[in-house]
C-alpha cells in the first residue's frame, strides 16, 4: 500500500494570472513610442520591446490567484486620482535585468499619488506590494548584455488620462501583454 492511499486526487494549483497595474498608450502615443523605441536599439543591443508591449508599470503584482483577481480590481476601483503628464527624459542602462530604459528624471506627484493609493489599496486587501521608491519608466529592450553609450534623448510627454490592470501571458515567441480593465484619471 502507498503512502498516499488515502488521497482521493492530486493536489492541484491554483490557477492564477500574472498582474501588473500599468499606463496603457492608445494608438498615436505607442506609434510615437515605437519609433522612438526603434531609433533608440540599435541592431545587434539586445531585444527591442516589441509595440504592443510598450507601457509604464505602476504597480507589479506577479502571480496572483485567479480566486484573488475580484479583490484587485475593487482596489483600483477605489482609486481617485487626477490626470497628468510624465515626461520621458533620460536614457539608463539597468545591469542587473539588463535593460534600457526610458526614465521619468521627475515624478509628477499626481503619478506619485496614484502609485501611492494603488500601493495602499492593494496591501488593505492582503496582496505585497513594492517598497522600493516608485520609478517610472518605459522599458525599450531588453537582454542588454552590456552598457551602451547613452545619449541625451528627446524627451517624450505621456499624458496620462486612465490607468489599467494588465495580464501578462507567457508564450514561447515572447510575453503577451492584454489589458483587463482599465479606470478614468478624473479631477
Amino acid at each position: 500500500m502507498s503512502a498516499l492511499s488515502g488521497v482521493d486526487a492530486p493536489l492541484r494549483a491554483e490557477p492564477s494570472l500574472r498582474l501588473f497595474f500599468a499606463l496603457w498608450p492608445g494608438e498615436r502615443l505607442r506609434r510615437v513610442l515605437a519609433e522612438r523605441v526603434a531609433a533608440l536599439v540599435p541592431p545587434g543591443m539586445g531585444r527591442a520591446q516589441r509595440p504592443d508591449q510598450l507601457h509604464l508599470t505602476l504597480e507589479f503584482m506577479g502571480s496572483v490567484s485567479a480566486d484573488r483577481l475580484a479583490a484587485a480590481l475593487e482596489a483600483a476601483a477605489e482609486i481617485r486620482a487626477e490626470p497628468f503628464d510624465a515626461v520621458l527624459d533620460a536614457l539608463e542602462y539597468w545591469r542587473r535585468p539588463q535593460v534600457l530604459c526610458l526614465v521619468a528624471r521627475e515624478i509628477p506627484p499626481a503619478l506619485a499619488g496614484l502609485v501611492q493609493a494603488l500601493r495602499a489599496g492593494l496591501a488593505a486587501r492582503g496582496f505585497d506590494t513594492e517598497r522600493r521608491r516608485y520609478r517610472a519608466h518605459l522599458t525599450v529592450a531588453r537582454k542588454v548584455e552590456r552598457a551602451p553609450h547613452l545619449v541625451p534623448t528627446d524627451p517624450v510627454c505621456w499624458p496620462a488620462t486612465e490607468f489599467s490592470l494588465v495580464e501578462s501571458i507567457t508564450e514561447r515567441t515572447g510575453s503577451i501583454y492584454r489589458p483587463l480593465a482599465a479606470w478614468p484619471l478624473q479631477r
